[in-house]
């Protein structure tokens, strides 16, 4: 029991993520479309408004995998189970997640958006392995001097 405040951080995550689902259609959109705005009148850079809804689901799932890759961590897994573990529950929450945006007005649960929060998990843990092989790479030649 000691070991579920390691998943603090996915349970935080979790609810940040519900509240923008819980968002209407329009508000949602109308925060897509104030980034959009921010990111051509500061960086003067024309981006589709799809393109930063879609790269937010990513961002937001893969920083949810890395937090639960943290908490199976300190679960003293394996870790093929902690990856295992963290993408399969990326992918339950994107589920879930879609489940309850068909309650919202103005918004659609759709399986494509579940594909892309799990690709945000995927590159997570891609990017949480090479991390970890280049860290123990690197603190095996310090110990082997």
């Amino acid at each position: 029991m000691k070991k579920i405040k390691y998943f603090i951080p996915s349970i935080l995550l979790m609810i940040l993520i519900f509240s923008f689902s819980n968002q209407t259609g329009n508000e949602s959109s109308s925060l897509s479309g104030q980034i959009v705005q921010w990111i051509q009148i500061n960086l003067h850079i024309s981006i589709p408004e799809l393109i930063i809804r879609k790269g937010a689901h990513m961002s937001e799932y893969a920083l949810l995998t890395m937090t639960f890759i943290y908490g199976f961590y300190k679960s003293e897994l394996k870790q093929f189970q902690i990856y295992s573990y963290s993408l399969l529950a990326c992918f339950l929450y994107a589920c879930t997640d879609e489940f309850h945006q068909l309650f919202i007005g103005g918004r659609a649960g759709q399986i494509t958006d579940v594909l892309i929060d799990t690709s945000g998990g995927i590159l997570a843990l891609v990017f949480v392995y090479i991390l970890s092989y280049f860290y123990t790479k690197r603190k095996s030649a310090i110990h082997s001097k």
